[in-house]
């Protein structure tokens, strides 16, 4: 953890304030406890200064925290403390006079909660800290990135003999969901999207009870968790023989990614990335069918930054892990998406779905 709790200290030096403070409540689905402490309880505040860590949970994580979060003082909270009180006298005591947080992750009755024990204490909010800090993975983290993508691919290829005329989306996504547990997921990384004919023209459609037929294409964006990271990654498919409408469809968004894919590299700005694949769509006639941004980080979280989308002029950096998802989705007769998950590199990138094809599947 040495290496992220140096990202910290140049932040709090940055911001000029001498301590950072993560608030983890019931179900917030923040994982900047973990990345920070190693913690994965559901319940805790860390709060690390230029001079100590600390966590904070209470006696149903005594042994865990003691376990997982190597480094910090760990407090545990009696049935008659509260956080605020014990937050009080441990800042009073390293005389800290501003601290920081990520206005994106803390809720703003939090924050009133802290302004109640210490009226006196400056707060900064930094939106999106949390996540600026996890854009470059550490090899640790890329290690169990490529095994979550890794599961999700061995899953896929078995999940193919599955596809078939008459069975439905939801009986689908499924099949998926269990295969991907079978090959060793912790769980899915979000809900598993099939969507067959016109339903493909929804980008985030949810699995329903229509039943696929000759003709169609099928779309389908899947993702596993594993020990905190998740992949994801999308393939559409033909059911048959399929209209040269859709067949075109099909090859203008796989020549648009796979163009993206290749060129994909650190030092690219979002914008620029972007570009490669949507000049493509927007030659070919499908401008107003690509709505979208063309790619997200991921890590720890299905979307990370960077974001690769139009306007976004911060430059990619090499260890960051981005998705390269172009689409097109025309209402009333179907869509077509394509993702992989790529590694960036300052001469490329690491493809983590390069195991699956992309030339379009006729099942």
């Amino acid at each position: 953890m040495n290496s992220r709790w140096l990202k910290i200290k140049k932040v709090l030096k940055a911001e000029k304030a001498r301590g950072f403070l993560v608030i983890n409540s019931e179900d917030s689905g923040q994982p900047g406890t973990k990345y920070l402490s190693g913690f994965s309880g559901s319940s805790s505040v860390i709060l690390i200064s230029d001079k100590t860590k600390i966590l904070i949970t209470d006696s149903r994580y005594t042994e865990q925290a003691r376990n997982e979060a190597a480094g910090f003082e760990i407090i545990i909270l009696k049935s008659d403390e509260t956080t605020g009180a014990i937050l009080k006298n441990r800042i009073a005591r390293l005389k800290i006079k501003t601290i920081m947080i990520d206005g994106g992750a803390t809720s703003y009755a939090s924050v009133e909660n802290i302004k109640k024990h210490l009226p006196k204490l400056k707060i900064i909010s930094k939106n999106g800290v949390l996540q600026e800090l996890r854009i470059v993975k550490d090899p640790q983290e890329i290690a169990l990135l490529k095994k979550a993508a890794q599961i999700a691919c061995r899953a896929f290829l078995k999940f193919l003999t599955e596809i078939k005329v008459g069975v439905s989306e939801r009986t689908l996504a499924d099949k998926l969901d269990s295969l991907c547990k079978q090959e060793g997921a912790d769980n899915m990384a979000f809900d598993t999207i099939i969507a067959s004919g016109k339903n493909g023209a929804l980008p985030h459609a949810r699995p329903s009870n229509k039943k696929l037929k000759k003709g169609e294409l099928v779309v389908i964006d899947w993702g596993v968790r594993y020990k905190g990271y998740v992949s994801d990654m999308t393939r559409t498919v033909a059911i048959g023989k399929i209209s040269p409408k859709l067949r075109e469809m099909y090859e203008s968004v796989r020549e648009a990614q796979e163009a993206g894919a290749e060129k994909a590299k650190a030092g690219m700005t979002g914008s620029e990335l972007d570009a490669v694949c949507r000049d493509i769509l927007n030659k070919k006639g499908y401008r107003k069918y690509f709505g979208h941004a063309t790619g997200h980080g991921i890590g720890m979280e299905i979307h990370e930054l960077p974001v690769i989308a139009p306007n976004c002029s911060d430059k990619l950096l090499s260890g960051s892990v981005i998705t390269c998802e172009p689409g097109v989705y025309i209402p009333g007769i179907g869509g077509v998406r394509i993702e992989d998950s790529l590694i960036l590199t300052k001469h490329g990138n690491i493809n983590l779905s390069r195991s699956l094809t992309k030339k379009l599947l006729i099942l």
